[in-house]
């Protein structure tokens, strides 16, 4: 994530750089068209920040540790209950978060109902 973080940085200045050169270059031949300069800045400011959402989103997610998306709690709860047949299960307090990008943490109570 934090590649992705940085890529998407170089590549929002590599950009605006090309936003000023443009406006740069229509403002040289055009000098009544002055207005060019801010409004690419701000068109390209916005596409900037559109592309950034998804990692901001990612960031909170991770953050607030969050559930990751991949990740049914209803599978995986019916995933515990049949991992052993013979006993029955009891399973609460299943909860599954994002530590860091990649990294899953799981813990939940599981009680076994089978008499001694």
């Amino acid at each position: 994530m934090l590649v992705d973080a940085a890529m998407l940085h170089v590549m929002g200045d590599l950009l605006m750089s090309v936003g000023v050169i443009l406006a740069a270059t229509i403002i040289y031949f055009s000098p009544k068209l002055w207005y060019c300069d801010p409004l690419c800045t701000y068109l390209f400011s916005i596409i900037v920040m559109v592309t950034t959402i998804p990692i901001v989103k990612n960031c909170i997610k991770i953050l607030m540790e969050g559930c990751p998306a991949n990740i049914s709690l209803e599978e995986l709860r019916q995933e515990l209950y049949n991992s052993n047949p013979k006993e029955n299960l009891e399973v609460h307090n299943l909860h599954v978060w994002t530590i860091a990008p990649g990294m899953i943490s799981m813990s939940a109570h599981i009680t076994s109902l089978k008499p001694l």
